[in-house]
C-alpha cells in the first residue's frame, strides 16, 4: 500500500514555481502588444515639441478640415510650390480645401535649424482625393520652412513633389 505524505515545503515550492511561470507567461504575451500602440500625438499646437509634431498637426488640421486653425499656422507671406505652380497663402488655403485627406503617414523626416527658422523635409503617403480625383499611392516629397514667432511656430514656405519611383 502506498501513502501520500503531505510536505508543506514541497507544496510551497511548487506553488511559487507555478506563480513565476504564470507571471513570465503574462509578461511574454504582453510585450508584442507594447509595439502595437501608435506614437502619442501632441494634443495641441502649444504642446507640440519638434518638427515632426508640427508637421503631424499641420496634416491633422487638413484631415479634420479645421481651416481656421490651419490658417493660424500659415505666415502672412506664406508661399508654396507644387505641380500646379506657385501659390500664396490664400491660394494655398483654397488648394488645401480641395484635399479630402482620409489618412497619411510621414517618413524620412529631417529638420535643419537656422536661427528662428527650421527647414523640414520628409516623405508623406496620403490616402484620399484632391479635386475629386484619387491621390497617387506613391509618396510625396515635402519641404516646409517653419519660423518661430511670439505665438509659436508658423509655416512660411512649403514645396511638394511626387517622389520618383525607386530604380
Amino acid at each position: 500500500m502506498t501513502f501520500l505524505v503531505y510536505n508543506p515545503r514541497a507544496m510551497s515550492l511548487l506553488t511559487r514555481s507555478r506563480r513565476a511561470a504564470g507571471i513570465l507567461l503574462l509578461v511574454s504575451l504582453s510585450l508584442p502588444l507594447a509595439s502595437c500602440w501608435e506614437e502619442k500625438q501632441p494634443a495641441s499646437w502649444k504642446m507640440a515639441a519638434g518638427p515632426e509634431a508640427y508637421e503631424k498637426l499641420f496634416w491633422d488640421e487638413v484631415k479634420a478640415k479645421n481651416w481656421p486653425e490651419l490658417e493660424r499656422h500659415l505666415g502672412a507671406t506664406f508661399v508654396a510650390i507644387s505641380a500646379e505652380g506657385r501659390s500664396d497663402r490664400a491660394q494655398s488655403m483654397a488648394m488645401f480645401k480641395q484635399l479630402d485627406l482620409q489618412d497619411y503617414s510621414l517618413g524620412e523626416l529631417e529638420a535643419t535649424p537656422n536661427g528662428n527658422d527650421m527647414m523640414v523635409t520628409y516623405t508623406i503617403v496620403m490616402r484620399g482625393t484632391y479635386k475629386g480625383q484619387p491621390l497617387p499611392s506613391t509618396p510625396f516629397r515635402m519641404m516646409t520652412v517653419w519660423q518661430q514667432v511670439k505665438g509659436g511656430w508658423i509655416a512660411v514656405a512649403h514645396a511638394d513633389a511626387v517622389a520618383a519611383p525607386a530604380p
